[in-house]
């Protein structure tokens, strides 16, 4: 059983290094820059579904905005470094700490409620947050074009295809750091009282906690570190777009917390690598023209990503409750008993 654990624990680790060092390994798929990129997308989301599963694994909370905050992140960095008003690394600190305090406020707000009054609030917030990039806010945001990152204002070795893999590697060491934040969160004395809140809100406030303050301080850190992703994900997309703000994403989110598996961390990630990267691929393949070949009652359903996603959810679903992760660890506590 420790070998078990034993190995659980360095299996990460090594994945995270394999990762880093596969795209110079010579001719592997991951040394090329098409492969690079969508990878690097890829690892934002699955942190920003870990950021997530902070809220909805860990605490119990459902947000349908949290959105809004990766689009934060994204809109205020890209702002600030356009208009010149910070250095580039000073104005992906600042886009955190103005995330962060959105957060606050909107999180301070929605918690006045609870339940699905609490879901439908914070989706308010989302939305509101869409309109405002939507409509060009104050001539800052750009409307539905979005606005176009400087490249002259951010390092040289971010730019361009041949670079690609420095994106990758920034994209990977930020999901390393949230993954070891929320790990340490997750397993501090606060991590403790979220989980308690999760399972039994009631227990927590006759021990005489109160629930709300722990509730918003995960509100806040989850919102502070989506925006985190958001300043990697606008070196990734070159530009900061309405449709880092929509809905659609956060329950997108979702999907992929349930898919990965909620509450054990790595699930999350894995939910999220899988959705974003199966996005994009099924995308290109409905593209090539590859199911031309098949009847069009067929072809039809099937050339839509969405359609192809929302079957492999339900068959995660059907057989596997707990998601992929949940799946591992029934597969191995079969293994174990039979040892």
């Amino acid at each position: 059983m420790k070998r078990n654990l034993r190995f659980s624990s360095y299996t990460l680790p090594i994945l995270a290094l394999a990762f880093a060092v596969a795209p110079v390994l010579g001719n592997n798929p991951l040394s090329r820059p098409g492969l690079l990129q969508t990878m690097g997308v890829a690892f934002v989301y699955g942190g920003l579904a870990l950021t997530y599963d902070l809220l909805f694994g860990f605490t119990g909370l459902l947000s349908f905005g949290h959105a809004l905050f990766f689009a934060s992140g994204i809109y205020f960095t890209c702002i600030l470094i356009n208009h010149k008003v910070f250095v580039w690394w000073l104005s992906m600190i600042v886009a955190v700490i103005l995330t962060a305090l959105l957060a606050a406020i909107v999180g301070a707000s929605s918690l006045r409620t609870t339940g699905i009054t609490f879901a439908m609030v914070t989706l308010a917030f989302g939305e509101a947050g869409h309109v405002i990039v939507n409509r060009n806010f104050f001539n800052l945001t750009g409307g539905e074009n979005g606005i176009a990152l400087n490249s002259d204002r951010v390092p040289q070795f971010w730019i361009g295809v041949v670079n690609t893999k420095y994106l990758y590697w920034t994209a990977l060491l930020i999901l390393s750091f949230v993954y070891f934040m929320i790990w340490w969160i997750t397993r501090s004395s606060a991590g403790r009282v979220f989980a308690a809140i999760r399972d039994n809100e009631l227990r927590v406030q006759v021990l005489g906690v109160n629930p709300k303050n722990y509730k918003l301080l995960s509100f806040t850190i989850a919102g502070a570190l989506a925006g985190l992703l958001g300043t990697v994900m606008l070196l990734l997309a070159g530009s900061a777009a309405p449709r880092f703000a929509s809905a659609d994403l956060t329950i997108s989110l979702l999907l992929m917390v349930i898919l990965g598996g909620a509450v054990t961390r790595w699930g999350a990630v894995l939910g999220g690598v899988a959705y974003s990267y199966l996005t994009t691929r099924m995308q290109d393949f409905t593209q090539s023209g590859s199911l031309h070949h098949l009847p069009k009652w067929l072809s039809g359903p099937l050339s839509e990503p969405s359609f192809s996603l929302g079957i492999i959810f339900i068959l995660v679903v059907m057989f596997a409750p707990g998601g992929l992760s949940g799946a591992f660890y029934r597969l191995r506590a079969r293994v174990i008993s039979k040892k």
